[in-house]
């Protein structure tokens, strides 16, 4: 009963990370567009939000990389 318990649970994170790294890289790159354009923010007004824009901006692909890891992971793990 243990091994099946700690089975499901081993498996049942990755869904979970998967879909905290997809919604934080979503989130992460559109805050980052709107930082870093023009149009919404001055950036001689606010160059600390350019500079955490550009952060983010380069900060969402790994992210959203990080989630397809995860769901690899958890498909491997089903397949075997």
């Amino acid at each position: 009963m243990n091994d099946e318990k700690g089975t499901r649970s081993s498996v049942a994170w990755q869904p979970v990370a998967a879909a905290f790294c997809f919604v934080g890289s979503v989130l992460a790159l559109a805050l980052g567009f709107v930082f870093t354009t023009g149009a919404v923010i001055d950036g001689q007004l606010h160059p600390l939000l350019h500079g955490i824009g550009l952060l983010l901006l380069i900060a969402g692909l790994p992210i959203l990389f990080l989630g397809g890891h995860f769901m690899d992971l958890r498909e491997n793990k089903i397949h075997r």
